[in-house]
Parts: structure tokens; C-alpha cells; sequence
């Protein structure tokens, strides 16, 4: 008898390689990334990443390390910011080869197809999965919610990539075997290599949770085995060789990374946040309980904060609690499982009791956002869900008890997540949630995709539970081709969820590529200032230099340019709107134009941290990791109002007028930058309100600078009638103003009959304290009018932003004949806080020393060479004198009269104090730290090490 024909069971399980359906699966999510010229605009990758990508890439392509940023905060250090990533190799291929926002995309592109690797890697490794099961896993962690929502932090996606690669070096001793010392040297190499580049990628939180990961997967594995007969055998066999292998590795990558380390840890020493954050700070953002269900699970066009966003398909979880179940007699489900656990009560933050004992413990109170936990939740279900396909494919089922019981039960845990997304609108009154991320109910789209998957896993389940025995090879051809289509219905499901939910993820929402190469109007004038007084873009090599101009007779370097600070707000319309949405009506989108409106915005405020990318010096600047410098911290205590502090930079957030003008002053801010959304129309008159003064009885103020306007009046909005003083060639105007109409504030008048043209407006509170609010010269003949600014400001632009120019600024570098010693930077604020206390005059130097004070002219002082880690200054005094360069303080600075090295000191809380004899001498100011020459030294050693580790093994090999 003939034997029937029977088609293997293999036939029917899918195993396309993971080195062509990966890629593909990752080009189809991020085909409007890969295959257009659109680009990211949005939160940190514009403002934060972009800036310092093009400092750091520009100074790669001129051969420079980028040592010192004088753009930001009045100075601080760029190399020694880690999240810069200057060190970080795959950095530079992709900035020598690209614009910085294609750089971005191609350094995202290569990181998720780095993670799937690694995914894969150790699903194979580290749980011995299938390539079925190990390519479930690496599609799972790549392309699910966590990992991609993170493409606005590019150090963090970089980090995050290699997080997969530490399982496969964990597993690599079951394959190495004897002898020993050679596989921990191996092992130490790999842990070595992964560690460096987490680290030198820049964000140390994901290195710091990868080693929170590796613990938990080496305690979980040993634990595993705790009822096993042979266990100390795997101990003696895998954790003690492991955890050796682990030490020795940190401690080679330590070596191999110090030249970034070094400067780092010595820039953390000096950080508003060094000693650790309070504990309030640690546990903010917060995954919120009630978030749980959007969290966790997919939707349909509704976004979530990308820090909480974890979602995965309801077939991945299903895959991944079968996979779980696992765990009694396939022990490697133990780490993943524990992996799950404690990732999600450690995001959870705040809403743990636990964790508000982990947030003092050293290491934990060190980083904020405990939402970036939901990595280990990420990585344990993708890769249960990788054993949960093996498991239902025949390959390593455990199961013994009724598949239909078992199926039942896990069909439930979905179900009661998605019961929780829609019942946690009745709590939100007991647990609110952030300004964040709001609650938000599910909407019927993503209703009917929970229903949709669910119908897809109930006839998976029913098709499957069809067979009699399913953990056995199947010969009936029927149930064959059954089980190939459920199987390819389960996955299209799945992948289809995942493609779905990812469209409102920041990866799908891109914009024009002018959103950051256009420039606006704000920034054009300023850079036009600047070459007018010989300044050049040190950051954006395509803006004009003063390498390609030839200098004018008046030529200075860019510190005579001064500095810039920035106060409004992005709550105006671009005056050119209806032109941008003609343009681009038929190319983006709606939320891409948005995108785009809101890029253009931060451009016209020159928001921070953009003044990095072009050039452009500012008083502030932002950073959510260790910068901005404790010595800032403290001095922008005087700008803010009482009792305001910042630790992050973003002065404009907290300043709702323009600050006490001695401090402008003194920081070297020639311009401010306003919007006009504040401002007002009286009697179609326009008032400029940005520079309110209130005077005390007899107190004066005088309009800095009068335009050449011939006025018949001026108007005045004010809670009270001043007195106006009007000097004009043929003599002096002295008027009260009188009352037009009330409202807040009133709206009074000083007229004059015929037009004249003044030459000098001043303002005197005479019989009352008076509020000035605005005040605006007016031609009734013509009916035209003139906003004029109190105070010696100049407006210079008026477009959608306004800019002015601060007439009675500093330089950067002068010199002082009075000078006054305090113990530290607190004291040294409470003494320049003092009402009549004038930087013009006196320094407020930290040490001990002799207070000194002269009645006589201090001298001059000329900055003849500026540079980022280099400046000259000229000066010439008839005495000795104090030089005071507005430029931050730091370790590494070193000072030189006429060639000569001199110490220098902290001078009012961070600038840059020297002591000058009297006559003509050349100051140089050298930035050299030690951290950065030492730990250069220390790496180099340490890849000699590396190197030599390398070449043992191999000739081992051989």
C-alpha cells in the first residue's frame, strides 16, 4: 500500500530571515522617514540635539574638540555635557556625512535596526529561542511603543539599542565553555565594549537602568535554579563567571571612557544638581496608574506622552503571558518575568511606595523620570512573547493541563487591562493625572481595534485548540493549512496594531526641512548686528563668516556683539501664515504645518537652545541633565522674581517683565526679545507694554532714545497723571498729563499743539507714585504715531517678535577699580542684592582678601581675539585695576598677563576676575582642563588594554 503524501510541519511554520524581514518591517513603519526629505521638529530633538549636534559636528569637521559652549548660559562647558555625545563613534560617520537633522534620522534608522539585532540575538541566546520565536522578539522590541517613541531623545535611543546585546553576552558562557579565564576575558571585552558605547552615547540613565537589568537577570537565572540538583554547579558556571566578567568590563570601559567621564563627573560636581536631586524631583513624571490602559495598550490617532508610551498588540501579550506560563519548566522564563515586574513598579514612581525609599538610595537619586523604567517591561514581554510563539508552535511546551482552561484564563488578563482603560475615568477625582498627560477615555477607534484583535485572538485560540494535540508534530493536512493560516492571520494582526497605533508617534509626524534651515527675521538681524560689528557664526558653518568678509576699519570679534535674552513666548501668529499655508498646502499635512508653525516660532524668540546653531551668544539656555552650573543657578536668582529659582535654564518661562536693568547690564544682554501679544491699541494708538517703570514721588525716568519724529503729543498709559518734560532745539516742554479715558491702565495725554520734534522725553512721578505703563509719541495731523521705550532701550525690529537693543550695556570685558571679598556664591548674591549696589562700580569677588575702593577712572579694556577656548583681552589702566570678563568661571581656565600665568577669581557669583598692574597689557584666558588631558591619557591606556585583550584572545583562537 502506497503511503500518503504528508507535507512536514515545518512547511507550515513561517521563519523568514531576520535580516530581510526586519529591515523591511522597519523601512515600512519609517517610510516618511527613510524615503523623503521631511524631518523632525519637534520638543528636544529641535531644540536641544539639533543645536548641539551642529556645534559638535562642525567642530568635527574643523579638526576641533569642542571643549568650551561661550553660546549658553553665559558659558559653560559643551564636551564635558555628556548628552552631546562627542565620543560616541557612530556619531561621527553620520555628522561628516549628513546635515545634523538627516544625521538624526539616519542615527535612528541605524539604532532600531541595532536594537532588532540584539533582540533577536538574545532570544536565541538567552532563552534558546526558534528563529519563529527570536524574530517575534526582535519585531517586538523595535517597532512596539517604547522604543520608537523615544526617537525625540536620540542619546537615549542609542543607549536603549544596545540594552538587548547584554543578554547575549549573559548567555555566551553556556557556549564558550572551558577554559575559564578565557571566557570572562571575552566576557569582559563584550561588557566592556557595550558599557563604553551606552556611555559615550550620553544618556546614563539608560546605562544605569541596563545595569539595574543585568542584576535582575543574573539574580532571576540563579534563582532559577535554585531547585534544580545541580544548582551550584550553574552558579559556579554562569553567575560567578558573569558577575566576574561584568566587574572586570566596567571597569576596562571606565578606563576606555574617561576621557569623557572625567570632564563629566567634574562638570557634576559643579551642577545646580550635584549632590543629587530631591526626592520630589527624582519621582516626577510618574507613570500614573490610571494611565495603565494607554499606557500599555495600542490606540487609534491618540497620543500620550511619549515617556509613558508602551504599548504592544493585544496577540503580543497574549503571546507573551503564554509564554510566561512557561517558567516551571522552561526556568529562563524567570528573568524576563522578573524583567516585567519591577520595570513597571518602577515606573510607576511616585504611585510605589517603594520607590520613595529607592529615590534617596545613591544611583536612583540621580535621575528623574521613572517612566523610563517601562524599557525592562519592553524588553521582558517582547522577549515572552518570543518563547509564547515557540510554546504554541510545538517547539517548547510545558503545558499539562487542559489547553482550553489555560487559554481561558490568559484570554482574561488582556481583557481586564482594557476594562481598566475604560473604567479609570471614575478615579481620576482620587489620582489626578499630569498637565502632562491628561486622562483621556479611549475613543470608538481604538474600541473597535481592541474588539477587532480580540476577535482575531479568539479564533487563533479556537483554531488552535481545534487540533488535538498541538504540542505534537501534526500530520493531518487539514489542520496543516489551518494552522498556517491562523498562524499568518495572528501575525498580520499584530503588525497591523503595531502600524496603526504608531501613526501619532513623533516618528510619523515630520515636517519640511526649512522648519530648521530657514532662517527667520530675528535671527538675520541679529546675525546682521554681528557682522556689522565683525562677529561670526562659530556653531553653522553655512551662515556667513568673518573668514569670507573682509574686516572694516571698526572691526572687533563677536563679544562686542553682546549677548541676547529671550522672554517671550510662542502664543503669536506669524505674520506670514497665510503665505505658509498657501505654500504648503498641497505638500504637508495639517499636523506637519503645525509642526512647521510651531518651529518658525521658536526660531523668531531664537528660543534655547537654538542660539548654539547659529552663532549667537545668549544669557540662557536649557538643560534637563547636569547643566546649567550651580554658580548660574544662583546668579539668575537675581533676575527672576523672589523666591523663584530654576535648575533647567529657560529664564523666559519665569520672568513676566524685563528684570532689574543693572543685571542686564552686567550679563552683557544687548538685546531683548519680545512678542506682541501683550501688548495694546488705545484710540488707535499702538502701546508698546514690555517696559513698565513705577516711580516714587520726585523719581525721573527719561526715554533713552527719541526718534527722529515730529509729534503734536504724547500718550501715556499709567495708573496716575505724571509730569512730562519734552527738550526740543527751540527749548523745554513741561507738561501734566491730563486724563483721556479710564481703563486698566488709563489712558492720559500731553499735548503741544503744533508738531515738533523732541529730543529728549523724561517722566517724573511729581505729587504721586506713578506705573508707567507704555507711552507713544502721535502726529494728530497725519495721524501717525511712534511706540517709545522707557529706559535706555532702542526697539531695532518689529515683526512678529520685537527686539531691542539695551544702550547702556556692558562689554564683555572691563575694568573695575572696586572690588569686595565674600566667603561663597550665597553671600556673594545677598551682597550684589543690595538696592544700591552697581556692578558698574564694584565686583563682588569668593575668596578672602582686602575690600578695596578708588574714586579714580579704572582704565580700558579691549577684546582683541575670542575664541571658544581662547581669549585675548587688551587693557590699559593708569593703576591697578580688576579686569571682569562676563564669561562663566570654571576648573581648567587659565589665566596669563603678557605671557605670564596669574591666578584669576570667581567674580560676581560666576564670571572671570584677574587682577592687572597699571599700564598696557594683553590678558589670555586659556580653557586647558585637566579632567580632559587626563582622561585622554586614561582611555588611551585603556584601548591599549582592550586592544591587547583582543589580540590574546584571537591568537588563543588560532
Amino acid at each position: 500500500m502506497t503511503k500518503p503524501f504528508r507535507i512536514p510541519h515545518s512547511a507550515f511554520r513561517i521563519h523568514p530571515s531576520p535580516f530581510i524581514l526586519h529591515p523591511f518591517l522597519l523601512l515600512l513603519f519609517f517610510h516618511k522617514m527613510a524615503f523623503s526629505n521631511l524631518i523632525l521638529a519637534r520638543g528636544d530633538t529641535f531644540l536641544y540635539f539639533y543645536p548641539y549636534w551642529q556645534a559638535a559636528s562642525d567642530a568635527l569637521r574643523h579638526g576641533r574638540i569642542p571643549l568650551w559652549n561661550p553660546n549658553l548660559f553665559m558659558g559653560a562647558p559643551l564636551l564635558a555635557n555628556s548628552q552631546v555625545g562627542f565620543f560616541y563613534p557612530l556619531n561621527w560617520p553620520v555628522w561628516l556625512l549628513f546635515s545634523v537633522p538627516v544625521a538624526v534620522k539616519v542615527s535612528i534608522l541605524l539604532h532600531l535596526f541595532i536594537a532588532g539585532c540584539g533582540a533577536y540575538l538574545a532570544g536565541r541566546r538567552a532563552l534558546a529561542l526558534q528563529r519563529g520565536g527570536a524574530l517575534v522578539t526582535a519585531v517586538l522590541f523595535t517597532l512596539s511603543g517604547y522604543l520608537t517613541a523615544q526617537v525625540e531623545h536620540i542619546n537615549q535611543l542609542q543607549g536603549l539599542a544596545w540594552l538587548p546585546w547584554y543578554l547575549v553576552i549573559l548567555a555566551s558562557f553556556r557556549a564558550d565553555g572551558p577554559p575559564r579565564f578565557r571566557a570572562i576575558a571575552r566576557g569582559a571585552v563584550r561588557f566592556a565594549a557595550l558599557f563604553a558605547l551606552q556611555l559615550l552615547a550620553g544618556h546614563t540613565q539608560t546605562a544605569f537602568i541596563s545595569g539595574v537589568a543585568v542584576g535582575i537577570w543574573l539574580l532571576a537565572q540563579w534563582a532559577g535554579k535554585l531547585e534544580i540538583r545541580d544548582w551550584r554547579l550553574g552558579v559556579r558556571q554562569s553567575l560567578i563567571p558573569n558577575l566576574q566578567s561584568l566587574i572586570f568590563g566596567i571597569g576596562l570601559a571606565l578606563l576606555v571612557t574617561a576621557v569623557q567621564l572625567l570632564p563629566t563627573l567634574e562638570l557634576t560636581q559643579l551642577s545646580s544638581r550635584q549632590g543629587g536631586l530631591p526626592v520630589n524631583e527624582v519621582l516626577s513624571f510618574s507613570l500614573n496608574p490610571l494611565l495603565l490602559g494607554r499606557a500599555l495598550l495600542p490606540s487609534v490617532g491618540q497620543s500620550l506622552y511619549s515617556e509613558y508610551v508602551a504599548y504592544f498588540p493585544l496577540t503580543a501579550l497574549l503571546l507573551a503571558l503564554i509564554g510566561a506560563w512557561q517558567w516551571r519548566q522552561q526556568r529562563v522564563a524567570l528573568p524576563a518575568i522578573a524583567l516585567i515586574v519591577i520595570g513597571l513598579l518602577l515606573a510607576l514612581g511616585a504611585f510605589n511606595p517603594m520607590n520613595w525609599l529607592l529615590a534617596r538610595l545613591p544611583g536612583f537619586n540621580l535621575f528623574r523620570v521613572p517612566a523610563r523604567w517601562l524599557a525592562l517591561y519592553a524588553l521582558g514581554i517582547s522577549l515572552l512573547a518570543g518563547l509564547g510563539w515557540d510554546a504554541v508552535n510545538g517547539k517548547r511546551s510545558s503545558i499539562h493541563h487542559s489547553p482550553f482552561t489555560i487559554h481561558h484564563s490568559l484570554f482574561m488578563i488582556p481583557i481586564a487591562l482594557i476594562a481598566w482603560a475604560l473604567l479609570a475615568r471614575f478615579f481620576t477625582g482620587l489620582i489626578p493625572t499630569g498637565a502632562e498627560a491628561p486622562y483621556e477615555a479611549p475613543n470608538w477607534q481604538t474600541i473597535l481595534l481592541w474588539a477587532g484583535e480580540l476577535g482575531v485572538i479568539g479564533l487563533w485560540l479556537w483554531q488552535r485548540l481545534g487540533i488535538r494535540d498541538w504540542r505534537l508534530e501534526i500530520r493531518d493536512w487539514a489542520a496543516n493549512r489551518q494552522s498556517l493560516i491562523s498562524n499568518l492571520l495572528f501575525l498580520g494582526a499584530g503588525t497591523a496594531v503595531l502600524f496603526i497605533a504608531s501613526r501619532p508617534l513623533p516618528y510619523n509626524n515630520l515636517t519640511t526641512p526649512e522648519a530648521y534651515f530657514d532662517l527667520r527675521p530675528p535671527i538675520t538681524r541679529l546675525l546682521a548686528n554681528g557682522q556689522e560689528n565683525g562677529q561670526w557664526s562659530i556653531a553653522n558653518s553655512q551662515l556667513p563668516t568673518a573668514s569670507n568678509q573682509q574686516p572694516a576699519t571698526n572691526y572687533q570679534p563677536p563679544a562686542a556683539n553682546g549677548r541676547f535674552l529671550s522672554l517671550s513666548d510662542i502664543f503669536f501668529d506669524p505674520g506670514d501664515q497665510g503665505e505658509i499655508d498657501a505654500i504648503y498646502a498641497d505638500q504637508l499635512d495639517e499636523v506637519a504645518r503645525y509642526d512647521y508653525t510651531v518651529a518658525i516660532k521658536q526660531k523668531e524668540i531664537v528660543a534655547p537652545n537654538l542660539p548654539l546653531a547659529y552663532g549667537l551668544s545668549s544669557v540662557d539656555g536649557f538643560d534637563g541633565g547636569i547643566l546649567p552650573l550651580r554658580a548660574y543657578s544662583e546668579l539668575a536668582t537675581l533676575l527672576l522674581p523672589e523666591g523663584v529659582t530654576t535648575t533647567d535654564g529657560r529664564l523666559r518661562e519665569n520672568l513676566a517683565a524685563v528684570p532689574d536693568p543693572r543685571w542686564l547690564d552686567l550679563f552683557n544682554a544687548r538685546y531683548l526679545i519680545t512678542d506682541k501679544t501683550g501688548d495694546q491699541w488705545r484710540d488707535g494708538v499702538f502701546f508698546d507694554l514690555q517696559h513698565p517703570i513705577t516711580l516714587t514721588v520726585g523719581q525721573s525716568v527719561a526715554v533713552g532714545y527719541t526718534p527722529n519724529f515730529a509729534a503734536t503729543g504724547l500718550y501715556l498709559l499709567a495708573d496716575a497723571a505724571p509730569q512730562v518734560k519734552v527738550t526740543t532745539a527751540e527749548g523745554d516742554w513741561l507738561r501734566t498729563a491730563v486724563l483721556v479715558s479710564k481703563g486698566e491702565p488709563a489712558l492720559y495725554r500731553v499735548g503741544w499743539g503744533e508738531a515738533i520734534l523732541p529730543q529728549q522725553i523724561t517722566i517724573t512721578a511729581k505729587t504721586e507714585a506713578v506705573r508707567v505703563a507704555a507711552l507713544s509719541l502721535v502726529n494728530a495731523n497725519e495721524d501717525t504715531f511712534i511706540a517709545l521705550t522707557p529706559g535706555n532701550y532702542r526697539l531695532i525690529h518689529s515683526g512678529d517678535v520685537k527686539i531691542y537693543e539695551n544702550l547702556d550695556v556692558l562689554p564683555r570685558a572691563f575694568l573695575l577699580s572696586q572690588w569686595q571679598w565674600q566667603p561663597d556664591g550665597a553671600a556673594s548674591v545677598a551682597a550684589m542684592a543690595v538696592e544700591d549696589f552697581d556692578p558698574r562700580v564694584t565686583a563682588v569677588l569668593q575668596g578672602t582678601g582686602a575690600n578695596h575702593s578708588s574714586a579714580g577712572a579704572a582704565g580700558t579694556a579691549q577684546i582683541v581675539s575670542y575664541e571658544p577656548e581662547r581669549v585675548v583681552v587688551r587693557t590699559e589702566s593708569a593703576a591697578d585695576a580688576l579686569l571682569l570678563l562676563t564669561d562663566a568661571n570654571y576648573p581648567g581656565w587659565e589665566t596669563a598677563v603678557d605671557g605670564e600665568p596669574v591666578p584669576h577669581y570667581t567674580a560676581d557669583v560666576l564670571f572671570r576676575g584677574v587682577f592687572v598692574p597699571a599700564g598696557t597689557h594683553e590678558v589670555t584666558f586659556t580653557f586647558a582642563p585637566a579632567s580632559f588631558a587626563i582622561g585622554r591619557i586614561v582611555s588611551l591606556f585603556g584601548l591599549v588594554l582592550l586592544a591587547g585583550l583582543l589580540f590574546m584572545l584571537r591568537s588563543k583562537n588560532q
